[in-house]
């Protein structure tokens, strides 16, 4: 799994307060947030994908720690992303009760998830320069992808690294070469898909939740496989009847099955 993390910003009453004409007065919600922040953190699994995510949620947390109007505001582009950041929110309700000295009835909080592919900044710059150089200067380029694929290999995530130097390659007119890195490409993606499906086989035993499922037709459909993924997805539907993403989605798989 990716490194994550969680940014946490409060506002209206928390910011109001913030300011330096309401300093006096204010009530310190610190630990409060703290120890919120830490529960949502420790429920927070994102999802193995080939791409940094990042998906902000609006939430309120009533004085007696319910979980209410949650909402996301900033989309990760990514449905199950989406998903499972508001099933962080889910798994980590009910929060503690408010301190019992504040007035406060309720807080809305702006919370981010965060998550980015095996990777390092140094790769990130490579492969950065590969692109910049690819067309322009093809041998530059291959030099950086070839150091990016040094810098993380051996981990099946960094697949596309090879399906990067395939083209770098097949510009420069080395088709054999091409060839090999294609074929390392997806043989190193058959290989994390299988992982992907594994992991989400194993949350959806343990689970037994909607969600679960869900990530898990995700999977399947990742790797091609149409029948499990409308049979998890199917699954997933009978859990609930409160998420209509989950039909939606399941629509578009028989679509795309057909094709």
């Amino acid at each position: 799994m990716g490194v994550h993390r969680g940014k946490i910003v409060l506002f209206c009453l928390f910011l109001i307060l913030a300011l330096p004409a309401f300093a006096e007065g204010q009530e310190d919600f610190s630990d409060y947030m703290t120890a919120l922040q830490g529960r949502i953190q420790k429920n927070w699994n994102p999802p193995e994908f080939d791409e940094d995510g990042d998906a902000t949620v609006m939430f309120t947390v009533t004085r007696y720690g319910n979980l209410v109007n949650t909402e996301i505001v900033e989309s990760s582009k990514n449905p199950v992303f989406d998903e499972a950041a508001l099933e962080a929110l889910r798994k980590s309700a009910p929060f503690n009760k408010f301190p019992a000295d504040t007035a406060k009835d309720a807080l809305t909080i702006r919370y981010t998830f965060h998550t980015s592919i095996v990777n390092t900044d140094t790769m990130k710059e490579y492969v950065a320069n590969a692109d910049r150089f690819f067309n322009v200067n093809n041998k530059t380029a291959l030099d950086y992808i070839n150091l990016a694929i040094e810098e993380v290999e051996g981990d099946i995530r960094s697949y596309f690294l090879y399906g990067k130097r395939s083209k770098i390659k097949r510009a420069l007119g080395d088709i054999e070469g091409a060839e090999a890195d294609l074929a390392e490409c997806k043989r190193l993606k058959a290989k994390f898909d299988q992982k992907r499906i594994n992991n989400g086989k194993l949350m959806a035993e343990m689970e037994n939740s909607p969600f679960a499922y869900f990530y898990l037709a995700h999977s399947y459909e990742i790797a091609g496989d149409y029948v499990h993924a409308l049979e998890a997805i199917d699954k997933a539907i009978a859990l609930t009847e409160f998420n209509n993403q989950y039909k939606r989605y399941r629509c578009e798989l028989e679509q795309k099955s057909k094709l």
